[in-house]
């Protein structure tokens, strides 16, 4: 009995919302009270602009900073280290770079050459260990390239040269 009173009361109040009578406008407040939304004209902003000092826009500090911030000082030496400079810097990590992926060729080479020869019994290691092998030995030359790139990119990104000059 007391839960078919509340849906009455329930049904009754949203019935009442749904037309717009004088409850449900008093319980969600009424269309009359909305506040106006200011509008701006040119006419206020000419009123204003005598006092556009008094907001700071003009003003300078009262005292240069002793110790220039590090963006400042890394965007000088970058200015120092412009193109030529890091097409040099590039170009020197290629050539470091060029014994090891020559050895990384020649050790691909190898591990495909073990992975074709049929397998002999008399071997005391295995060929599967041999591949195994010299397939850890080309992660790590691989993971040692990777290693050296990435340095250098880090080094130029952070000195702000532009990716042009690494190419």
């Amino acid at each position: 009995m007391q839960r078919c009173l509340l849906a009455l009361a329930c049904a009754g109040a949203a019935g009442a919302y749904a037309l717009g009578n004088d409850a449900g406008a008093f319980a969600l407040g009424s269309d009359d009270e909305k506040k106006p939304i200011p509008l701006y004209t040119n006419e206020d902003l000419e009123r204003v602009a005598p006092y556009r000092d008094q907001t700071g826009v003009n003003s300078t500090p009262a005292a240069a900073p002793a110790v220039e911030p590090p963006a400042v000082r890394s965007r000088a030496r970058s200015e120092v280290r412009g193109e030529e400079y890091w097409r040099r810097e590039a170009e020197r990590v290629r050539d470091r770079l060029r014994p090891l992926r020559e050895r990384v060729a020649e050790l691909r080479l190898r591990i495909e050459e073990r992975r074709r020869q049929p397998p002999r019994r008399r071997e005391n290691v295995t060929p599967d260990a041999q591949i195994a092998a010299l397939e850890r030995r080309l992660q790590r030359l691989e993971d040692r390239i990777r290693e050296t790139e990435s340095r250098f990119e880090d080094r130029a990104r952070r000195e702000r040269a532009l990716p042009g000059w690494l190419r």
